[in-house]
């Protein structure tokens, strides 16, 4: 990706469905440049615009971080993890462990449930957890509480965007049953209600390191998540409850860039230490449901 290309993600991953002419007017190109980079990134592979659904939605409400540390070669262990339903992420680091992996289930005895499954894994040494008390920026899936009643028209259009986030309003309409405008009102409805959210997944390149950082405070949370959240690098942030009280993902267009930010995140009042650790290669970054999605009456959850 150049710069241009870059600018464009950047908007994405602010809105996935942000229409071309938005978006070029906000890069400085034209509506057609926009739609031939965007076309060309996304059959490349390099991106992949998906709706997101809320983990509550799926009874998936409960989130962890697992920091796993192996006996011998981790690429077959990651191979394994990322076989997995529940695990959306699965990623070779550098630092004291070896991979690390997300897991969304259903409650907090899964999740130590699956802490003993990982542990008895005959190369695993170790399996660190972290437990999610709140994410608090996710440029792929929603974040915060989610209250929606859902119906089968609403399912198939969530099914529609988790296939193509960006699918259109005439396309989604199409194969729900629904007039464009009556579509157009669901899927406002969908995004508005914390019900879905229309991310970008951007698959690694040598230019876009990503960097995972564990940090401890030394008081209240407030001051420096505000702080983090000013930063667009800060591509995920989530509160924790383990090793340490902030988990953050960065990623830059350089090395150097990394190493500034990181300096900064250290510099910040409030900061008492920083852990961080490379992403070498992402194994999967998956957020779609391949299940039936739960229909529920009500639902009132968080990530």
């Amino acid at each position: 990706m150049d710069h241009v290309d870059e600018a464009i993600v950047e908007q994405l991953e602010t809105d996935g469905r942000l229409s071309h002419l938005a978006i070029a007017e906000r890069v400085g190109i034209s509506r057609v440049a926009v739609a031939t980079r965007l076309q060309r990134l996304v059959a490349s592979g390099q991106v992949e615009v998906r709706g997101v659904v809320h983990p509550a939605v799926l009874q998936r409400g409960t989130v962890a971080y697992f920091r796993l540390a192996v006996d011998g070669p981790a690429a077959p262990v990651a191979a394994e993890l990322a076989a997995r339903d529940d695990m959306p992420l699965v990623s070779l680091v550098t630092g004291s462990y070896d991979l690390v992996a997300e897991v969304r289930t259903a409650s907090a005895a899964r999740v130590d449930e699956v802490a003993g499954t990982l542990r008895a894994l005959p190369r695993v040494r170790t399996a660190e957890v972290l437990s999610y008390v709140e994410v608090l920026r996710d440029v792929v899936g929603p974040t915060g509480e989610v209250g929606h009643t859902l119906d089968d028209t609403d399912i198939a259009l969530l099914a529609a965007l988790q296939d193509d986030g960006r699918a259109s309003y005439v396309d989604l309409a199409a194969g729900v049953g629904l007039s464009p405008a009556g579509a157009r009102r669901r899927v406002l409805r969908l995004l508005e209600g914390n019900v879905v959210r229309v991310g970008v997944v951007v698959r690694q390149t040598g230019r876009d390191p990503m960097l995972g950082l564990g940090v401890r405070l030394t008081g209240p949370h407030e001051p420096v998540v505000e702080a983090l959240l000013a930063r667009p690098a800060v591509l995920f942030a989530a509160r924790t409850l383990g090793a340490f009280d902030l988990l953050l993902t960065l990623r830059a267009h350089a090395a150097d860039h990394l190493a500034e930010l990181l300096d900064a995140i250290r510099a910040l009042p409030g900061v008492h230490d920083v852990e961080s650790w490379s992403h070498l290669h992402v194994v999967k970054e998956s957020y779609a449901s391949t299940e039936v999605i739960a229909r529920r009456s009500s639902t009132d959850g968080t990530t």
